[in-house]
Order: structure tokens, then sequence, then C-alpha cells
């Protein structure tokens, strides 16, 4: 086969697997496995209470390569270890009862299992899956990245109905956000020391970001346009600076809408909160943010827009969490940043901005959003706009 031909072919193949749909993802759903309570699969996944000898022989055949108890070695008079054992299967004993034997190992120990559930598929069991929906909630919530609320409906769904599961569950996962949020390094240390002063002037700081030499100063209209903002919407203006776009956005949502701008710097906050009274908007509010929080309630934004400050963000995935939260389902958030081409981009770029716009793409869908495409700006050459979505349930 000649290098042409060979290149042909992989093209075609290429074109083929392109065509084909991408794989649905997974759904709980409600189940049967002979006389087993209350089944629920997940993929090949399942979730239920006891199933009896014969039903793990079906669940065998089904593809369930693992096995994991939550019963105590007491609560049933056959040896089930030996029973999965025969079969093929590996067998592992997490058994509690009592909420405080529902511990971090034992939340630790399923959740690999279900990150592991693509090559090994698992049942997770008890009696009656009451004890599955409370690992189960803290696996869609830290592994899934699924919203509390619709993890727990799911957790519900599947058989949690004990309170102290729920809340033993709910301790976990606040205590892994945690440990998380603490083992985030800064990715560019000190980045915005001279914001953080507490004598900032914003007045010095309108000739640098109010000029018509700045591309997202002067395409501001198009922007706006671009992402789509409707009357009665509310808006984060995240990193807002002097306010260019808060104002904006304030004449497009209108009074039944709400614009917050968000910044670090108190002194950029101040500033406009006096031109939005002076201009008589009434319906923007400010919000002081930490370094890796945006520091908004949950589900209380449609939009989040993040202009010139993503490169600033010291704290990525920390950050991208706190927005993600604030989202409302389906949510968007908009970042227009720097592009960063080593050879082409201006010195100042490739020395002040960390990192170019794949790798800041990547970083943005790993902390749980939907790309939805690249908007073309005219008259943007330094800049590019990417829209994301926070996933419905």
């Amino acid at each position: 086969m000649t290098t042409f031909q060979t290149l042909a072919l992989l093209l075609a193949v290429s074109a083929q697997l392109a065509a084909q749909p991408a794989a649905p993802t997974p759904a709980l759903k409600a189940d049967q496995l002979g006389d087993t309570r209350n089944v629920h699969s997940f993929g090949l996944n399942l979730l239920c209470g006891q199933p009896s000898e014969a039903e793990f022989v079906a669940a065998r055949k089904r593809g369930i390569k693992v096995v994991i108890t939550l019963r105590e070695k007491d609560e049933i008079n056959w040896d089930e270890a030996d029973t999965v054992k025969k079969l093929g299967m590996e067998f592992h004993d997490f058994g509690f009862r009592d909420p405080a034997d529902l511990t971090d190992k034992v939340f630790d120990s399923v959740r690999v299992a279900l990150q592991k559930s693509k090559e090994k598929p698992v049942m997770v069991h008890c009696a009656s899956a009451n004890r599955v929906g409370a690992v189960w909630l803290a696996h869609r919530v830290l592994d899934a990245k699924i919203p509390v609320e619709a993890s727990l409906a799911e957790a519900r769904a599947v058989g949690l109905r004990t309170s102290a599961y729920e809340q033993r569950a709910y301790e976990y996962i606040a205590a892994e956000r945690k440990k998380a949020a603490a083992h985030e390094k800064s990715v560019r240390p000190g980045i915005n020391e001279k914001f953080l002063s507490a004598d900032l002037d914003a007045s010095q700081w309108l000739a640098r970001f109010e000029i018509e030499s700045r591309e997202v100063f002067a395409q501001r209209s198009k922007v706006v346009t671009a992402i789509g903002i409707k009357p009665g919407d509310n808006v984060a203006d995240i990193g807002a600076g002097t306010g260019i776009y808060t104002r904006a956005f304030a004449s497009v949502v209108g009074s039944a809408g709400k614009v917050v701008a968000v910044d670090i710097a108190q002194g950029f906050l101040k500033h406009i909160e006096e031109r939005a009274t002076a201009e008589g908007l009434t319906n923007i509010a400010t919000v002081q943010c930490s370094q890796d929080s945006v520091d908004l309630p949950a589900d209380s934004v449609d939009v989040a827009f993040v202009c010139d400050t993503y490169h600033h963000f010291e704290y990525p995935r920390s950050t991208l969490a706190s927005i993600r939260k604030a989202l409302k389902k389906g949510g968007t958030l908009v970042v227009i940043d720097f592009e960063r081409i080593p050879g082409k981009s201006r010195e100042f770029i490739l020395g002040h901005v960390r990192a170019g716009k794949d790798v800041f793409r990547s970083e943005i869908e790993a902390a749980g959003f939907e790309f939805v495409e690249e908007v073309k700006i005219d008259g943007f050459e330094e800049n590019y706009f990417l829209r994301f979505r926070k996933p419905l349930p």
C-alpha cells in the first residue's frame, strides 16, 4: 500500500468515526434483578438491595465484575463472599449500620471502585439500597461534579432515606472539598498584588482600561450582543475592573435583572458604585471576592462573564468551582482572554499571560463546564471569546 493510499484510508476511517454519534452519558434507571429490592442501573453498574445467590449469577451474566456489600456480616446467614468469588467476581466488604461507621474509608473505597467501573462494572448493595444511596450521593457530587440537589435526588431514588446517612455524606463532601482547595497551589503568585492594595485609585486605571486601542473596550457592543444577555437576566461581571461591561450589561438586563460586579479590588468596586449612582443605574450590586472564590450565592446568576481576567485567576480550580456553583443550571460562562502564541504574540502577553487558549479551555472543561463554541468577534486580533455552559442535571 502506498503512502497516499494509507493516508486516504486513515482519512476515511477518521471520517467514519467522526460521523458516529458520541456515546450517550449514562443515566440512573429503575431496573430489575430477580427478586432483589430497589434495583437501579447506571450504565453497566447496579445499585440495589440484597441479591440472592442466584441473582449474583444473573449479575455476572450482565457483566458485573466487582461486588461491594455495605452490609455487616451478621445481617445474612450465608457466605456471600464465597459465592461471589466462585463466580469469578471481586468481592469487597465495607459494611456499616451505625452512621458513625460510615467512615471516610468507606466513601473513599466505593468511589475508587465506581471511578474504575468502565473497565470493571460494579454492583453496590446493602439491605434495601438505603446505605448505597449515601455513598452514591458523595460519588456524584465529588466525582461526576453533579450539583448537590441533583445528586441528592438521585441518591433518594436509589434508596437513601436515613437522614443521618445523608448528613454523613454532606460532612464527607465538605471535608473533601476543603482538602482539594487547600492542596491547590497558586499558578501565578503575586499576579494580583497591585489590585489588593488598599489605596488603589481606580481613576489611574481608566486610561488603560477605557481606551479605544484596547480591543475589549473598542468592541464592547459586539461582545455584549454576542453573549446573548436577555432582559431580566442576572449577570456576574467577574473581574469587573472599572465597570466597562457592568454598565453595558445593566442597560440590557433592565429593571427586572441585576448585574453583580465582582472584583478583588475594593477601589474598583467603589468606582463602579459611584458611577452607577451618577448614571442612575439601580440594578448594579458589587461583591469583593477572594483570591480563590467569586463569593456568590449558589444558583444565583444566568451568565458569568470573565474578560481579560482568567489569566489573573491565581487559584483557577477553586475559582472555577465557585463560578460553577454560582451559575444556574444551563447557565452561560463567557471567557475572553489574550491569544498567547509563542513567536506571534506581543512580548507583554507572552510574559504576562501564563498559558494559551487550549490550556485555559481544558482547565475550564475539567472544572465541569461544557464547551459550546468559540465566537469570532470582528475587530479581535489579540483576544478570543469562548462560550461554556453549566450542564443540566
